[in-house]
């Protein structure tokens, strides 16, 4: 798996500028609420911070509860920030509380509005805790 830190396929001027990198490319599975990346997803942090989520990693978008779908569907403008923190999330190799800030710092990115960023970062601050509990215990 690769480093959450890794520069590589980024050229100098891409590191120094925060944004994503690339486009979101997914594949959606059977049942339409998962989806594989075909290609690499590249975020650049506020802070200089080079994320890559490799081609083949699987994500459940925003991991929203369908009651909630009408106003947060699983899908929308900040769905490459949901990848990127699924991915934080499952790989670990930061704190928890880090991977839940660059979620807010990658939607705000997107230009998802104030209101619905920091709703999305509320819930992830609430009910993050057991998936993140989860994959640690998993050895993820």
């Amino acid at each position: 798996m690769q480093t959450i830190r890794q520069r590589q396929g980024l050229r100098k001027w891409e590191a120094m500028t925060p944004g994503f990198k690339s486009d979101l490319n997914v594949h959606i599975l059977p049942g339409g609420r998962k989806g594989v990346l075909l290609e690499p997803l590249r975020y650049v942090s506020v802070a200089g911070e080079v994320i890559v989520v490799p081609a083949g990693f699987q994500t459940d978008f925003a991991s929203v509860p369908r009651i909630f779908w009408a106003m947060f569907p699983p899908w929308g403008r900040y769905s490459p920030a949901a990848v990127v923190h699924d991915y934080l999330y499952v790989v670990g190799g930061c704190p928890r509380i880090h991977a839940d800030r660059m979620f807010l710092e990658a939607m705000e990115i997107l230009g998802v509005s104030w209101f619905n960023r920091h709703i999305m970062y509320r819930a992830v601050r609430l009910g993050g805790g057991v998936p993140w509990g989860k994959n640690r215990e998993q050895g993820l």
